[in-house]
C-alpha cells in the first residue's frame, strides 16, 4: 500500500458552524458503522458559476471494497432474489479492454483475498443504489428509532468532501502539485513521461503523444506505487478522513452517467477535485463511495 507523505495548503474554508460529529444534518451512526464514516460540516462550495451551500452530511472514508460489495452480493443471493441479482453482479469482462495483462484481473480481481480491500469496479449503476439500498436497510435495523437515508454524493457534496475544508483546493491534498516537496507522489494516476511530450512544428503548441513509454501501471517509488487500483485506504487521507479523492477510481455520483475525481487510467489534470468523467455503465475505472444523511 501507499503510505505518501501529502501537501497542505494554508487556505482554510470557514464552516457554516462549528465542525461536529453530531449535528442534524450529519446524524450520529451506530457503533458498528462509524469508523467507516467521517462528517462532512456545511459550508460553501465556490464554483466557475458561483457559490453553493452544500449542507453537512456524512461520507465514507474510503471507496467501496471488493470485500464489502461481495457481502451485498451474496446477501443478494441468499435471498434468492434472481432478479436483482443478475443487476447488481460484476461485469468482470470489461477488465480485458483489449490488454492482455488484465486477463489476471478478470480472473482474479473480484474474487481473491489479496484484493479484498480494493476498490469494487466493473459495477453498473443499478448495483451502486442497489448497495446503497441494502446498507440503509443494515443502518436503520441497527439504529432502532434513527431513520437514515444512503445514497450516491451529489456531485457538489463530492467536491465539497473532496475539498476537505480548503478553499477552492485543487486536490484533496490542498495544493496545485501532484507530488510533495520530497518528490512523493500523492495519488494513484496515470503518468506521462517526458517521452511522451512533443511541440507541434505548425502550431507551436505541447502535445501529449499516447504510446508505450507513458508510466502506466508501473509498480513502485517512480510512479505512485500501484499497479493498477491501490487499496481503499492507500495514502494519506485529506482533512476530513477521506482516503483516495482523487485518482485510483473514478466514483459515482448521483447526477447520472457522471463520476468524480478521475481514476488510475487519468492524467494529472483530470483527477482534480473539479474533475468529472462520463459513466456510461460498468468500467475498470469506475467505482463509488456513499453518504449517508437523516431522513
Amino acid at each position: 500500500m501507499a503510505t505518501l507523505t501529502r501537501f497542505l495548503a494554508p487556505v482554510v474554508v470557514v464552516p457554516l458552524f462549528a465542525f461536529s460529529g453530531n449535528r442534524p444534518d450529519a446524524p450520529e451512526l451506530p457503533k458498528a458503522f462509524r469508523d467507516k464514516f467521517a462528517s462532512v460540516p456545511s459550508g460553501v462550495l465556490k464554483t466557475a458559476s458561483g457559490d453553493v451551500t452544500v449542507t453537512g452530511f456524512l461520507i465514507g472514508t474510503t471507496e467501496v471494497s471488493n470485500s464489502e460489495y461481495k457481502a451485498f452480493v451474496d446477501a443478494v443471493r441468499a435471498r434468492g432474489d434472481k432478479e436483482l441479482l443478475a443487476h447488481v453482479l460484476l461485469d468482470t469482462s470489461q477488465w480485458i479492454g483489449g490488454s492482455a495483462f488484465q486477463e489476471p484481473y478478470r480472473a482474479h480481481y473480484h474474487s481473491h483475498p489479496a484484493y479484498a480491500n480494493y476498490p469494487v469496479v466493473n459495477v453498473g449503476r443499478e448495483g451502486a443504489l442497489a448497495y446503497c439500498q441494502w446498507l440503509q436497510d443494515q443502518l436503520n435495523a441497527e439504529a432502532g428509532s434513527a431513520t437514515y437515508e444512503v445514497r450516491l454524493p451529489a456531485r457538489n457534496e463530492w467536491w465539497h468532501a473532496a475539498n476537505g475544508g480548503l478553499h477552492q483546493a485543487s486536490y484533496a491534498w490542498g495544493g496545485p502539485y501532484l507530488r510533495n516537496a520530497k518528490g512523493c507522489v500523492l495519488a494513484n494516476y496515470r503518468h506521462v513521461g517526458d517521452e511522451n511530450v512533443r511541440r507541434d512544428p505548425v502550431t507551436g503548441k505541447v502535445e501529449v503523444v499516447d504510446g508505450p513509454v507513458m508510466l502506466m501501471g508501473i509498480p513502485g517509488a517512480l510512479t505512485d506505487n500501484a499497479d493498477i487500483t491501490a487499496p481503499v485506504n492507500s495514502y494519506f487521507p485529506n482533512d476530513f478522513g477521506l482516503h483516495n479523492m482523487n485518482g485510483n477510481v473514478a466514483e459515482m455520483l448521483a447526477e447520472e452517467g457522471q463520476a468524480a475525481g478521475g481514476s488510475w487510467r487519468s492524467p494529472g489534470y483530470d483527477i482534480r477535485n473539479e474533475s468529472v468523467m462520463a459513466f456510461t455503465g460498468p468500467s475498470p475505472e469506475v467505482g463509488f463511495r456513499v453518504v449517508v444523511v437523516s431522513k
